[in-house]
């Protein structure tokens, strides 16, 4: 095996040992008072009110990768859809699994453990796949977007969201602006050969990604966009240290937000995350694709 794809699935291992012992995190952010709380639900709120634009017949069927705690899947399936949510841990599915039978959609929302780089369905069957808060925990994340286009319909959507890299908030923090991302590095990894830093589950970050790079990756898999925004100002920080009170960086991410949300330049850029919506084009098919397969990984990888 590839020293690249034994980093990979190394990787993905301490990212889903790293949420397994989060995962009442995830539970709990979405009833919290602070700012990221408040960008979680602001999230949750525009991904859901571009599917409803949508406007999917009764009974589409709907794949959530990276589930969570299940609050965005229980809502599409209050909303009439068929819903096959999966997560890489068993605590999330758990979790997804109690919310379902507390809602009542049991009949309307299936929950597995699942792999979002070999996804165990078959080509062509939903008519919407989400990936919200999934791609900046990947190492491959074009490789998974293709299984994503995969298990797609043709003229299907997607809906994922990427960190954006260019946040405002990482901008104005020194100790968070992404130019001096690959010297931290360098010295991490200095100290980690020397064994005076070792690296833990709790201590993992996501990865940032450039809004071009996740356009150019969508067009080269056979999507088209038609819906874009980036999302979510703040937390507001100089050297990691918290400027504001959690009531007033609220009240300055919302503003931001408005502003963002008219197209002002450079604020409409810099939300914390990216959010884009895609169609599955029905004349483009990549040759990984076009045999209705899952695309082949290693059999290690698999069992994650």
């Amino acid at each position: 095996m590839s020293k690249s794809v034994v980093s990979y699935v190394q990787q993905q291992a301490e990212v889903n040992i790293y949420f397994q012992e989060r995962s009442s995190y995830w539970k709990d952010i979405y009833a919290a008072s602070g700012v990221e709380a408040e960008i979680y639900r602001d999230r949750q709120a525009a991904a859901l009110a571009w599917i409803d634009d949508l406007a999917l017949a009764p009974g589409s069927r709907v794949l959530e990768i990276g589930c969570g705690a299940g609050f965005l899947s229980v809502a599409l399936a209050r909303r009439g859809l068929r819903v096959h949510a999966i997560d890489s841990t068993e605590s999330m599915v758990e979790l997804t699994r109690r919310q379902a039978e507390e809602s009542g959609v049991c009949d309307l929302l299936s929950v597995d453990k699942g792999n979002v780089y070999a996804l165990s369905f078959e080509e062509g069957s939903f008519d919407l796949v989400i990936a919200l808060g999934v791609i900046p925990w990947l190492a491959e994340p074009v490789l998974a977007m293709r299984e994503m286009v995969r298990v797609s319909k043709s003229g299907g959507h997607i809906l994922l969201t990427a960190d954006n890299r260019k946040r405002l908030n990482n901008t104005l923090d020194p100790w968070l602006n992404p130019l001096l991302v690959p010297i931290r590095r360098r010295v991490g990894t200095v100290l980690k050969q020397v064994g005076l830093r070792k690296r833990f589950p709790e201590s993992m970050t996501a990865t940032y990604h450039t809004r071009r790079f996740i356009d150019h990756s969508i067009v080269s898999i056979g999507l088209a966009k038609t819906r874009s925004m980036t999302l979510g100002f703040g937390p507001f920080t100089v050297m990691r240290r918290k400027i504001f009170s959690e009531s007033r960086a609220i009240v300055l991410h919302h503003r931001l937000q408005r502003l963002a949300d008219r197209n002002i330049p450079f604020i409409r850029t810099t939300g914390v995350h990216y959010l884009i919506l895609a169609r599955k084009t029905p004349v483009f098919r990549p040759p990984e694709l076009s045999t209705g397969a899952a695309l082949p990984v290693p059999d290690m990888f698999k069992n994650l």
